[in-house]
């Protein structure tokens, strides 16, 4: 304590000394800067204590009215990344529903190929079969139906928690991040702005090799 008070001692003759001296050549901006700094930290520890009064409990972890929730897969296309997603997704639930938004060539190779691709393997390893869910959007929007696709599911079951299962590419180098993965953020940022407790994001990543 002596040597904190001490050096803050010196500290303030310092600054008291540089502002008459150099007041006019820019030294100014200390009484601006100072000020302005010790208003922003202390907001952010406002801010902190807020949090931590918000999320803070010392009561028994809450046991009652556990159950799987309804899992969302969002998918343009079938790859090894939607597999990988798929295969976890069935970990989750045995409520899974593929959602694809309706964009041409792409959705009807995906309906054509559907049964050979997840429903046969599905049936043979006695595994919940997932739904394939065609959603429509005439102006080619992408991520605005599974958003709304999603809050209607979670208003039509009051007693589920719905899991929106993101699907994403992680390039080796960081600026190919820039060229991949748009939707994905884009969508869960809109459904984080729903702030809606009972919908969840999860992301489940492939890491490219080359």
């Amino acid at each position: 304590m002596f040597l904190n008070g001490l050096g803050a001692i010196a500290t303030a003759i310092t600054v008291a000394i540089v502002l008459v001296a150099k007041f006019t050549e820019g030294a100014w901006i200390t009484i601006v800067l100072i000020p302005a700094m010790i208003l922003m930290m202390r907001s952010i520890k406002r801010h902190y204590d807020r949090v931590e009064k918000e999320t803070q409990t010392d009561a028994p972890v809450n046991t009652q009215d556990l159950c799987a929730p309804i899992v969302l897969l969002p998918v343009d296309r079938w790859s090894v990344v939607s597999e990988k997603a798929l295969r976890f997704a069935w970990g989750l639930s045995d409520q899974i529903r593929v959602l694809h938004v309706e964009c041409g060539e792409e959705t009807e190779s995906l309906c054509r190929n559907w049964g050979r691709l997840v429903e046969t393997p599905a049936k043979e390893a006695n595994l919940p079969v997932p739904e394939l869910v065609l959603l429509k959007s005439p102006f080619r929007f992408v991520v605005k139906p599974i958003v709304e696709y999603a809050l209607n599911l979670e208003r039509e079951n009051s007693e589920k928690h719905v899991a929106v299962i993101l699907p994403e590419l992680v390039e080796r180098r960081w600026y190919y991040l820039f060229l991949h993965n748009n939707r994905s953020s884009a969508l869960k940022a809109l459904l984080y702005l729903q702030r809606s407790q009972r919908i969840s994001v999860i992301n489940v990543p492939w890491y490219l090799r080359r």
